[in-house]
């Protein structure tokens, strides 16, 4: 079967079954160094997937090594050092390849990160690559398979943003481009939900349908999601009122904001909710884990969730 009729997540479990991994489901490998664990994890990006037409090469060096280190907050760590390796097309615009480093670097120099090494090679089209290596206490390690049932699910930040940037750039708008690419990792926020004791997260690159779908079919956990409480970006609002394009798809089923979604148990929400709001750090409840099966409550209405967020090969 073509590996594009499987779509990613089959495609990974079908690669993954070749080999014992340590680590599955984590958003990084970790190694034991001492008392800390050593984070290391990878991303890429390519012209024709991940980079929208007319983005400024700033910007998508910047989005490239933040969702590198992105991972690396999920699990709350510190993010230490960061490895690219670039295939170029050898009609690249030498000057848009200045625009690229000096994105990277400016996201590196944000968070303190790095830059060790890579490497650069000939091809058809622009493909970039990072590796993100950092570090975390052993016991201050947040996992996405620590979720458990009766927890409260939350999520850092707002979400739709990105989408929203995404559908404005289909319409032909370079801000639209900008949005789309314009993403943090959250360093800050993985760090202090690690530090008041929270052991699950994972972060949102595929929107929270796909991430509960990943976390149901690992842990056979069910995922209930409060339409009301979605924390809805400012942009999101106004791309729904303007394009029609519904609130669901905007924040639950497009992915790209890169906020952190964790449990928290529900007798210990508010008071984690106040000491996040002291350190200038939205965190929202969206849902509840209960049960077995992943349903959205809209509208009092409980409607099984049967979409699956963004997916490479799928979506595409």
């Amino acid at each position: 079967m073509e590996i594009g009729k499987l779509g990613e997540r089959k495609l990974i479990e079908r690669i993954r079954a070749a080999y014992s991994y340590a680590w599955p489901n984590s958003d990084s490998a970790y190694v034991d160094v001492g008392k800390n664990r050593l984070l290391i994890t990878n991303d890429s990006i390519t012209q024709s997937t991940h980079i929208p037409s007319g983005a400024n090469p700033m910007d998508v060096g910047y989005f490239f090594a933040a969702i590198n280190l992105s991972d690396i907050a999920a699990m709350g760590g510190l993010p230490l050092y960061f490895m690219s390796s670039m295939i170029l097309p050898p009609k690249l615009d030498s000057k848009y390849l200045i625009g690229l480093e000096r994105g990277i670097r400016k996201c590196l120099n944000r968070y303190n990160v790095k830059m060790i090494g890579g490497d650069l090679k000939k091809g058809r089209e622009l493909v970039l690559t990072g590796i993100a290596i950092g570090e975390v206490d052993k016991s201050r390690m947040m996992q996405r398979l620590n979720m458990k049932d009766s927890e409260a699910l939350c999520v850092t930040g707002e979400l739709g943003r990105n989408a929203a940037g995404y559908y404005e750039w289909k319409r032909g708008s370079k801000t639209g481009a900008a949005m789309l690419l314009d993403v943090d990792p959250k360093i800050n926020e993985g760090r202090f939900l690690s530090d008041n004791g929270i052991k699950a997260a994972m972060d949102l690159s595929d929107g929270v349908y796909s991430a509960i779908h990943q976390l149901s079919s690992a842990t056979g956990l069910g995922f209930e999601i409060f339409y009301d409480s979605i924390p809805v970006s400012q942009e999101a609002s106004a791309v729904n009122m303007k394009q029609g394009i519904d609130i669901e798809q905007l924040c639950l089923n497009f992915g790209g904001d890169y906020q952190l979604m964790f449990s928290v148990k529900e007798a210990e929400f508010e008071r984690l909710r106040r000491k996040a709001l002291a350190r200038r750090i939205r965190i929202t409840r969206i849902g509840r884990i209960i049960g077995s099966k992943n349903v959205l409550i809209r509208d009092s209405k409980r409607i099984n969730i049967r979409k699956y967020g963004y997916e490479h090969f799928i979506t595409d």
